[in-house]
């Protein structure tokens, strides 16, 4: 059974440097950012996100990873829109990680990028969502004021590959 690890949380959390780390860590492992899986623009009205193309291009990839440990780093809104990829990776044993950071750090690491700083609340918002939903995660790491190793090493001591 291939094991699969989902990072998610709002941008400027950490999902892609820390999932990296993770992968990095790991012996036959492959790593998807799924941001880059749905650069196809415009967006639809009814799936501006790009879940739609995101999840069907990682089905569509599934079959190569099967056989070693994936790592995915990629915001998911809601348990509907988990489902939605999960229910494309048919055999796979998944854990939900969910990374989470402070409001006034988010607003630093996201305007520390320096651009697309105009979605700032945007991205506040979603974080607030976030932690209004039910928690539909496996499990929760805290990234507030920690270093994205010390993250990386908490996740992989949490999760088995």
């Amino acid at each position: 059974m291939t094991t699969v690890l989902w990072l998610l949380g709002p941008s400027g959390v950490g999902k892609s440097t820390v999932g990296w780390l993770v992968y990095r860590s790991l012996d036959r492992a492959s790593y998807v950012d799924a941001d880059q899986l749905g650069l196809c623009y415009p967006s639809t009205a009814d799936d501006p996100e790009n879940h739609r193309v995101k999840s069907t291009a990682l089905g569509a990839l599934w079959p190569e990873f099967k056989g070693s440990p994936l790592v995915v780093s990629g915001f998911l809104d809601t348990p509907e829109d988990a489902r939605r990829y999960t229910e494309r990776l048919p055999g796979a044993d998944i854990a939900l990680c969910r990374l989470r950071v402070g409001r006034a750090e988010l607003r630093a690491r996201f305007l520390g990028r320096g651009w697309l700083t105009d979605a700032v609340e945007e991205v506040l918002d979603g974080a607030d969502a976030l932690e209004r939903a039910p928690d539909f995660a496996d499990f929760t790491v805290d990234t507030d004021g920690r270093a994205p190793s010390s993250i990386a090493a908490e996740i992989r001591k949490r999760w088995t590959a």
